[in-house]
């Protein structure tokens, strides 16, 4: 093997290799488990709060850097209220979660902040009340849920 090809062999290997960091200190104590986009931008952390790695605040961006999501994950599965921000960091969405499945009312938001509905979940499937809120803040439309099927 010339010394071209290896050289481009060994800078190949270590491209695959950056696409995903070994885990960082963080200033809590904590780890930081990080991937990449293969452009090189960060595309998510995970901010650990145990050893395990499958615990601690996910953090998801855009291929613009700026943030998309977060969310707590214990056990690997989300345990927590997932917020979902636009590019100017606004919130668009609010889901809460409880062991990897939808429980609790779900809110999404207008751009200016006002919210545009509410949906209740139990155990990942509508459940509840759901109300869709025009821009003035009257309600649009309502509707009860029952597992997953309109009861009215």
């Amino acid at each position: 093997m010339n010394k071209l090809s290896f050289f481009l062999s060994t800078l190949f290997i270590l491209f695959l290799t950056s696409c995903s960091t070994p885990t960082l200190s963080t200033p809590f104590g904590g780890k930081v488990k990080k991937e990449y986009y293969t452009g090189g931008g960060l595309r998510s952390e995970l901010l650990m709060s145990d050893e395990t790695g499958h615990s601690g605040l996910l953090k998801k961006y855009g291929y613009d850097g700026k943030l998309t999501s977060k969310v707590q994950i214990q056990n690997g599965v989300k345990n927590g209220t997932e917020t979902l921000f636009d590019s100017r960091g606004r919130v668009l969405r609010e889901t809460p979660y409880v062991n990897g499945r939808k429980n609790g009312v779900l809110k999404v938001y207008y751009p200016n902040g006002d919210l545009m509905a509410e949906i209740t979940f139990a155990n990942n499937r509508k459940h509840g009340k759901a109300v869709k809120y025009k821009k003035d803040g009257s309600i649009h439309e309502q509707a009860i849920f029952k597992n997953g099927r309109r009861a009215n």
